[in-house]
This record gives structure tokens, C-alpha cells and sequence, in this order.
């Protein structure tokens, strides 16, 4: 999730929605009108957990070192610089947002689904528009072949 803009937290309240869980680029002002009227402060940084109740061997994965070793190599001597490129890319992003967890809890979801040989769908969303995920066996989608851009995910 994005921080919202003090902007984007009046719309919501506006329309009768809760923005106590949403992290705001810079709350200063509206915190400052928030006291003054007796209502909870906003934040300005996420308050979710990213401690997922997962075996501790998958708290342990490398993250970075996990997807690497996924990306394809180059068939009959063809070249895979394309998606090495682009999980580089997308797994700075994702470090970048502190979103190696939630990659954690992907690999322990698609695991856990294979051993029990349960069906899961193709993908969805804008989650397909990561190759990562795809790499991982998130979904079904390949995003490099379909050119669809990460910044459609992570939004």
C-alpha cells in the first residue's frame, strides 16, 4: 500500500471510511487539526505486520537468492539477460518497500500448495503484472512476454 496525501484523507473522510490504518505522506497539518477536534492522530507510517505465521524455514529464505536462482536460463543458448533484468529490477522494488516478507509468505503459499496438490488460479489483477510472482508460481501470467510493467503492480 502507498502512503495517501492529506488530500486523499479528507476524500476519505468525506465519504465516511476509516483512515486510522493509513500511512500519509506528511500528516503534520492535518494532525495538527486532529488535536484540536479530539480525533485519533493519522500515521505516517504503515502499522500492518509483516510477521506472517510461517515456518521458520521460509522466515530463513534469502529472498534475492531464491528468485535468482529461478530465472530460466537461456534455451538452446539464447539469451536470458531480459528477465534477469527485470527481476533485478522488480526485486529492488520490492526491497525497497520492505516487501521481502510478503515474498517469504508467497513461497511457503505456493509451496504448500503444490505439496498438497491443490489448483490455484492463473492470476488476476494486477499482481500478474510481476514476474516475480510469476517466477515464483504465483500465477500463470508471463509478464515480460505480454510487456505489461511492474509499475501496474505496485501502484
Amino acid at each position: 500500500m502507498s502512503t495517501a496525501t492529506e488530500q486523499q484523507g479528507i476524500e476519505l473522510l468525506y465519504r465516511n471510511r476509516d483512515i486510522s490504518t493509513i500511512p500519509f505522506t506528511d500528516p503534520t497539518h492535518f494532525n495538527k487539526f486532529c488535536k484540536e477536534l479530539d480525533m485519533d492522530l493519522l500515521l505516517a507510517e504503515p502499522s500492518w505486520s509483516q510477521e506472517f505465521n510461517i515456518p521458520q524455514h521460509y522466515r530463513d529464505i534469502n529472498v534475492e537468492e531464491y528468485v535468482r536462482d529461478l530465472v530460466p536460463t537461456g534455451i538452446g543458448g539464447t539469451d536470458n539477460a531480459g528477465p534477469s533484468q527485470r527481476v533485478e529490477m522488480e526485486l529492488d522494488l520490492y526491497r525497497s518497500r520492505n516487501l521481502f516478507p510478503v515474498l517469504q509468505l508467497v513461497i511457503y503459499i505456493v509451496d504448500t500448495m503444490r505439496k498438497n496438490n491443490l489448483v490455484w488460479g492463473v492470476g488476476r489483477g494486477s499482481s500478474v503484472a510481476s514476474y516475480v510472482l510469476y517466477i515464483l508460481g504465483m500465477h500463470k501470467i508471463d509478464s515480460l512476454h505480454y510487456n505489461l510493467p511492474i509499475e501496474e503492480f505496485l501502484k
